[in-house]
């Protein structure tokens, strides 16, 4: 093996031994990491309404309380949206197993009539197995609403670190500056792309939900679907897990509307509006709102998914695809790790190359 080789293996080791231990940590200490870094990312959405009140006059201090406030406020309304809307899903989820069985019954008869077998027993297996599905998201629901006061407690030491990262701001700037001017390199540079991608992406994903979750709901009322509010802001809400969260908002209301409607037509115009909708978002909406900010490839995108929802669960998810930003942004700006920016990159600019 020539020395060239052991060095290049030798480098791979250290690389895959970083990787393990880097990812060790991260599941290690996700108690302590995922408020801090969740914070991290409001913060930079909360700067520019701090900053906005700065130059009207108000004093630093004031101007971070006044927006702590508004985004509790928000989070207050959320919550009670979700906890209400929830409950009366619940309390109608025994309505939903009954029709769910006349569904089965029908089907068993339209079987029958068109292949004349009655398969009684498989329609048996099939209503037991679906009751305890359906139980068991019954069960789903009822955790997620008491999980509520764990995520009070996350959103009650989440404004904290947020006061004290919106205080620091100016320490940031200078510890970046000054970092720069050791290593020879512009981090405050690194620092202000890595904030415009932040900005870019949650503040224009909040734009993108916003405009989802009016359209799955207007379609849905133009239906005449039960708990339409709810389940078109639900389907809007879950785009934020890239990929996977449209499958799951768009399966939700049109198994409401198969059991609860008598007729397939609204299960299919269900899903022709949810088709519409993220159609409209992948083409239209999306590339408007957020555009090309983060840039990322769909495969490093589903990669990142998948790493994030194995170390930080569905926080990870969401988190997933600014960190590979920021992770993309950071290996642009180093020599030997711009081939792994370019690899992570959906559109690379291609450099013209002259003999």
């Amino acid at each position: 093996m020539s020395e060239k080789q052991s060095i290049s293996i030798g480098n791979l080791w250290k690389v895959l031994l970083t990787l393990t231990l880097l990812v060790y940590a991260l599941m290690d200490a996700k108690a302590i990491l995922i408020p801090i870094v969740f914070s991290a990312f409001l913060t930079v959405i909360l700067n520019p309404i701090v900053s906005f009140l700065e130059k009207r006059k108000f004093p630093t201090w004031l101007a971070i309380i006044m927006t702590i406030i508004l985004l509790l406020l928000l989070i207050s309304l959320l919550v009670y949206f979700i906890s209400t809307q929830s409950k009366s899903l619940l309390n109608d989820m025994p309505d939903l197993m009954g029709k769910y069985n006349q569904f089965l019954n029908k089907l068993e008869e339209q079987v029958g009539l068109l292949f004349g077998v009655y398969g009684k027993d498989q329609i048996a297996l099939l209503k037991e197995n679906s009751t305890s599905l359906i139980s068991s998201g019954t069960g789903f629901l009822t955790n997620f609403i008491n999980a509520t006061s764990s995520l009070l407690s996350f959103f009650t030491i989440v404004p904290i670190y947020i006061v004290f990262m919106l205080l620091s701001r100016n320490s940031m700037r200078q510890f970046l500056i000054a970092l720069g001017k050791k290593n020879n390199r512009n981090f405050l540079k690194i620092g202000r792309e890595i904030k415009e991608m932040i900005l870019s992406y949650i503040g224009g994903l909040f734009i993108v939900v916003a405009i989802i979750s009016a359209l799955n709901t207007i379609g849905l009322l133009s239906l005449g679907i039960k708990h339409a509010v709810f389940l078109g802001v639900l389907s809007g809400a879950l785009t934020i897990i890239p990929y996977i969260g449209i499958l799951i908002g768009g399966a939700v209301p049109v198994f409401v509307a198969l059991l609860t409607k008598d007729s397939l037509f609204y299960p299919i115009a269900v899903v022709a509006l949810i088709a519409l909708v993220q159609f409209l978002e992948g083409n239209f909406i999306t590339p408007k709102v957020i555009g090309s900010k983060v840039n990322i490839s769909a495969l490093a995108a589903i990669i990142a998914l998948l790493i994030g929802a194995s170390i930080w669960g569905i926080i990870g998810m969401i988190l997933a695809i600014p960190m590979i930003g920021i992770v993309k942004i950071i290996f642009s700006h180093v020599d030997s790790l711009k081939p792994y920016a370019i690899l992570l990159a959906e559109k690379v600019e291609e450099e013209d190359s002259k003999p």
